[in-house]
Formats: C-alpha cells, structure tokens, sequence
C-alpha cells in the first residue's frame, strides 16, 4: 500500500488534478488491450521534463515502482501496474515541438497520437514510416517502446530505423540525450536503438526527433486470391525477392476469409483459401512501370484471382476487408490469445502449413493474417470460454507454437513486445548468458529497478 505522504508529496509537485487517488478515477489506468487489470496506487500525469525527473527522484529514493503509461493499446500487459505501484501518464505531452522539413525530420512529446503527427505531416506531404493498425489512438511514445511498426514496415521500416534521436529520463531522475539530428552519426554508442523498443524498461521518453520522408503522389492496391497456402506463400517470397519494395504486403489466412466474409458480405469468392494485399507507391510517371513488373512476377505463380485498385475509394474497399478483421474477432464472442510471430519469409510456407497442423492437432481454431512482407504473423487462438483459454490445453497449444517459431529461425514477438505475458517464455529466444548482459544493462539505467519492474527481461 502507498503511503499517504508519497501521495501528498505528489499533489504538492504537481498542478491540481494531476494526481488521481481515487479507486474510480484509478481503475481505467489499471489495464492495455491484453485484458490484465490491477489498480495502480495513483495515476500521475506530467506535461513537462521538470516534472517527470522530479517524480522518478522521489520515486528512486523511495523505492515507487513506476508503469508509464501512453493510451494502453499495448497487448502483452506493459503498461499494467504491479502491485502497490503508481502509473505515470504522459498522455498530456502531446505536442508536436518542431517539423523542419529542409533537414526531413519532426520533433514530439511521446504523448502525441500517431495519427495527430501524420496528419500535420501530410499537409506538408511528408509522413513518418510506422503506421501500426492502433494510429487512430496509439502514442508515438507507445510505437516507440514497442518497436510497433504496421503495414509500411515492409518498405519504410520501424520505429528503430526511423528515428534520429531521443531524450528520456533514467531511472535515478537523470535526463538524457541521445542520437543527432543528421542523417549520419557514430559518436559513442547507439543508445537512441537500444532505448527504442525496450518498453519502458530504461528510462521515460520526454522527446523523440523523427526521421521523416517525403510521400509519393501515386498508390496501386492489388488483391490477389489463392487456392491454396502455398500459392500464396511462394507469390510472397517471389515478391519480396524482385527489385521493387512492397509498400504493404499483407496475408490473410482461410479462417480470417471465413470471418471476412461474414462482415463484408461474401467479398471473397466461395473456395478461396488465402489472399494477399499488396501496394505500391511512387511517383505517377513511374507507377504503371512499377505496377507492370510487379504483376508479371505475381502472374508467374499460381493464383485464383487477381484486383487492382488506383482510385481513393476502390482502395478504401480493398483495405475495409483485412481491416475488418479485428471488429470480426471481436464480434465473434468468446475468448482469445493474440499473439505476434515472426519469421524469414523463406520460411512462411512452412509456418502457415504447421499452424494449420497444430490448430487440428489441439482442436484450436487459429487465425492468422499480417504484415507477409516482414514474416510477421498475427497469429489468434480462439476459444469459446475462459475456461478452455486457460487449460493445459492451450497452453501446450501456444508452446508448441512458440517452439516452432524458435525452430524457423524467427522471434516471439514482431512489434507487440514482451510485457508480462510473454516474459515466461522469453528463454526460448535468448540465452541466459544474452539475458544476464541485458539486466546489467538495465541496472545502468535503473539500478533500484523501479521502471516497469518484472517486465520484458
């Protein structure tokens, strides 16, 4: 339980009704999208470096484990609280401090939406590369600690390959800078790349300088349709070993068509096992040039059929299905385990082929579908209780999944991260010798271990 002065300390630091104590102003700030809930002690709120370095002073003298806290769409429990902890909001740091389109890069609070950045960029026709399927709500700070990158990953990069640098405040209080503001830079060690990704394990983003890129007047969306898994598997890697980049590259397995077409009213033909989303981008002299060698190498595979969208609203209709999935899931009842693989894209075929195997083997209906030009598979265990989530059952289910991921030469998680969820079975991935260098590391950052504490690591 928190002590009652470490409370009041807070009220005095911070303005009024930044400071929340009560269980009903608490309880929304106890849970992400992984469905965990514990109610955190207090929430907090910061609009400023000052007061986050303050917090985590008296946070670090105190032993006050700290959760930070964007909007709480992360799915593997990492911005649940532990017990007798406090949440740190930095949902009212959301301001876009400098775009400076001359040296192509935008500076922000880690609170600002992704999509709030994207639109003040596209006025200028510029974007930045991650687009994560929770943009509407998710903060840039949030993409950042989880390496969470979307659709345009294949093409674009993540959040690690599109950020020139980072300020962020240690766990002793301490403030930090990291990176430059060129393109090129290798003075000292890259701490910007170690930071990104560690889910707020090292320290609390105040600032973030982003790399951003210049958007391209011409799209193309193609739908192609397969037989089969392995048509589809075999067109993908075809695509990802020509010389034009994807922009997205998307597969969509035989049970989300299923699911698709129950919402979308049968926008797959009856019989159709697997589909791929493919766009490409460019300028317009050189998108039919682009659209032409990319349909020879998709006419060279075996494939039901094949749709091409250029129009705003022909696009909209192609994208509406695949983004209809979630909403389907949802729709459906019932409990799940959504899980986030990835592996070589060689080796797609032969996940997909064993998800199929070992979704008959446990009697689990498994959907898959996600970002194919990166290997990254959104991989979702359904079940019609609780009760059969929770079994042995599943959970020899998810092992065996986990174990062949490990077997393909691919990672436990493609940009959802680890959290609490996925911690047990982060051996599987890293040795223990690996692992201990990590927590060493941590222990530079943090050495009371009051950010985020039992998480990732």
């Amino acid at each position: 339980m928190l002590e009652k002065k470490h409370i009041k300390y807070f009220e005095r630091l911070l303005p009024k009704d930044y400071v929340y104590s009560e269980p009903g102003d608490c309880w929304a700030y106890g849970y992400d999208n992984s469905k965990m809930h514990v109610m955190p002690e207090c929430v907090l709120f910061s609009e400023n470096k000052l007061q986050i370095q303050e917090i985590v002073k008296y946070c670090y003298l105190n032993n006050i484990p700290i959760t930070t806290r964007g909007r709480g769409t992360g799915n593997t429990g990492g911005s649940v609280p532990i017990e007798n902890s406090i949440v740190l909001s930095l949902e009212k740091m959301n301001k876009v401090i400098e775009i400076d389109i001359d040296n192509r890069l935008a500076i922000v609070q880690p609170g600002v939406i992704n999509k709030t950045l994207q639109d003040s960029l596209k006025k200028m026709n510029f974007f930045w590369g991650p687009d994560p399927s929770s943009q509407d709500y998710s903060t840039i700070g949030g993409n950042i600690a989880n390496n969470s990158a979307g659709p345009r990953a294949v093409k674009y990069g993540t959040p690690r390959d599109n950020i020139l640098g980072l300020e962020f405040v240690s766990g002793m209080g301490v403030l930090h800078k990291t990176g430059v503001r060129t393109s090129k830079g290798v003075v000292g060690l890259d701490l910007t790349r170690i930071f990104t990704g560690s889910e707020g394990i090292l320290g609390i983003l105040t600032e973030a300088t982003l790399k951003i890129l210049p958007l391209n007047n011409s799209i193309k969306t193609i739908e192609i349709t397969f037989d089969n898994v392995d048509d589809a598997s075999q067109t993908i890697i075809n695509l990802m070993t020509q010389p034009i980049i994807p922009y997205k590259l998307e597969f969509i397995d035989k049970e989300s068509i299923k699911l698709i077409n129950t919402i979308k009213e049968k926008h797959y033909d009856k019989g159709t096992n697997s589909a791929v989303l493919l766009e490409i981008d460019g300028e317009n002299e050189y998108i039919s040039f682009m659209l032409e060698k990319i349909l020879n190498v998709i006419k060279e595979n075996k494939y039901k059929s094949i749709t091409i969208a250029d129009d705003k609203s022909e696009i909209d209709k192609l994208w509406a299905a695949r983004k209809s999935l979630s909403p389907a899931l949802r729709e459906l009842g019932g409990y799940k385990i959504n899980e986030d693989i990835a592996v070589p894209i060689s080796k797609l075929r032969e996940l997909l082929k064993s998800l199929e195997r070992i979704s008959k083997k446990y009697d689990i209906k498994i959907v898959n579908f996600g970002h194919a030009g990166n290997g990254n598979i959104h991989v979702n265990l359904l079940f019609e209780t609780e009760e059969e989530k929770k079994s042995k059952n599943s959970k020899k289910c998810l092992d065996e999944i986990f174990n062949l991921v490990i077997k393909l030469e691919g990672t436990l998680s493609g940009e959802h991260g680890i959290g609490i969820i996925k911690k047990q079975y982060i051996e599987k991935e890293i040795d223990k010798n690996t692992l201990e260098l990590m927590r060493n590391i941590k222990k530079q950052f943090d050495p009371h271990n009051i950010l985020n504490p039992n998480k990732s690591i």
